[in-house]
């Protein structure tokens, strides 16, 4: 995976729900999917912007406050099996996410299984285009103003 620099990707959510998917080495990530929903990255902020509803979230990702690091912290059980990754815990909103990699490594699938609750979420990947050129503004969303923001929703108690 070391060659690997960005990638371009088809997405597609419990069947229902598709969109596309934009990486970019090291920090940046952005998803636009089809009912307008967008989740743009880079190394110091994540927004999750829904135009349906007019909000955005936007998450500090510096210093280690929730973030991508607050969502994958927490978690007891961590195994690894072929191709399969998975992760458990009995108190994070996920009991349990299962990440099925290809043999190149990149993510393929990932399925999510709510606390207490018997169904998952499942989310694949379909890799269209690695190592292309993306514009650097991709990664720096700004919703519209009209917009209202939530500050760092990630970081706020239940």
């Amino acid at each position: 995976m070391n060659g690997l620099q960005s990638l371009k990707a088809r997405i597609n959510i419990d069947g229902t729900l598709t969109g596309e998917l934009y990486y970019q080495r090291p920090y940046n990530i952005h998803v636009k999917l089809s009912d307008g929903r967008i989740i743009s990255a880079n190394k110091n902020i994540i927004w999750v912007y829904s135009p349906s509803r007019m909000i955005a979230g936007r998450q500090d990702l510096r210093g280690g406050t929730g973030g991508i690091s607050g969502l994958l912290s927490g978690y007891e059980s961590v195994t690894s099996s072929g191709n399969r990754l998975t992760l458990k815990s009995n108190t994070k909103a996920y009991s349990e996410i299962v990440v099925v990699v290809s043999p190149d490594h990149l993510i393929r699938s990932i399925r999510m299984k709510r606390k207490g609750s018997e169904s998952s979420k499942t989310i694949n990947l379909s890799i269209s285009a690695t190592n292309i050129g993306l514009p650097s503004n991709l990664f720096n969303f700004h919703p519209p103003s009209s917009a209202q923001i939530v500050e760092n929703p990630l970081n706020q108690k239940e």
